[in-house]
């Protein structure tokens, strides 16, 4: 009697949870993903000349970057085929979390560390956001990141930013939807993000830090500090 394995292809040996950081990509997403042709000609190791995330980052800034003055490349979509497989490729490098703030153009505070000319990252940001909720949904309070999550996510909901989106309950890939382009905000991103359980046909696990309506423990202390001050 045979005995046949299944093998599981383009799996990342980074390991987050206790498991691949790839896991957090439906397995039939990472096949058509890595079989992608935009997958195989910008984001193999070869085509990137390395796997690091400073040579991703050309990538990232090449396609999803644009300008202030309106100016924009033809990828500035986001949910769409090129979206995610960099987004394929960012959980499969398990960049740190300050090169994420990096990314982000943000520092350790939150606070923006300037634009470059007239660059404009809100693709970027997008990008990162979407990363980080679907790649730490495990964390829970006892984590160092999950006040920073929360944090983050707050100071996103109150970014405005129009971009270029896929319907966020639609997949790209899928023969029974209709694929639309429309004008979203990073705001109502960032709450289909905490509140729903998938985006662009990619599950968002549950997630403790996404409870945006509750002060995070640094927040609650400083309240308090606040208020025993002014008493």
């Amino acid at each position: 009697m045979s005995h046949e394995f299944a093998v599981e292809a383009y799996l990342s040996s980074k390991q987050l949870n206790n498991q691949s950081v790839s896991l957090v990509i439906p397995r039939l997403t990472r096949d058509k993903i890595h079989n992608s042709m935009y997958y195989k000609v910008n984001l193999t190791d070869n085509s990137l000349r390395g796997n690091t995330v400073l040579q991703l980052s050309k990538v990232i800034v090449r396609d999803l970057g644009t300008l202030l003055n309106g100016s924009s490349q033809q990828l500035n979509v986001i949910g769409g085929v090129e979206f995610k497989c960099i987004l394929m490729k960012l959980v499969e490098m398990r960049p740190t979390w300050e090169q994420l703030l990096s990314l982000l153009n943000i520092d350790n505070d939150f606070n923006s560390v300037g634009t470059v000319g007239e660059f404009d990252n809100k693709y970027i940001t997008a990008l990162v956001l979407t990363y980080i909720r679907i790649q730490y949904h495990f964390i829970n309070s006892d984590h160092q990141l999950f006040n920073k999550c929360k944090k983050l996510f707050k100071l996103y909901m109150n970014d405005y930013r129009k971009l270029k989106s896929i319907a966020f309950g639609t997949n790209c890939w899928s023969m029974s939807q209709a694929i639309d382009v429309g004008i979203g905000h990073i705001d109502e991103l960032v709450e289909w993000l905490a509140t729903k359980n998938d985006i662009w046909g990619l599950p968002l696990a549950m997630c403790s830090w996404c409870n945006l309506d509750e002060a995070s423990e640094s927040e609650s202390e400083s309240t308090a500090d606040s208020d025993s001050e002014s008493n």
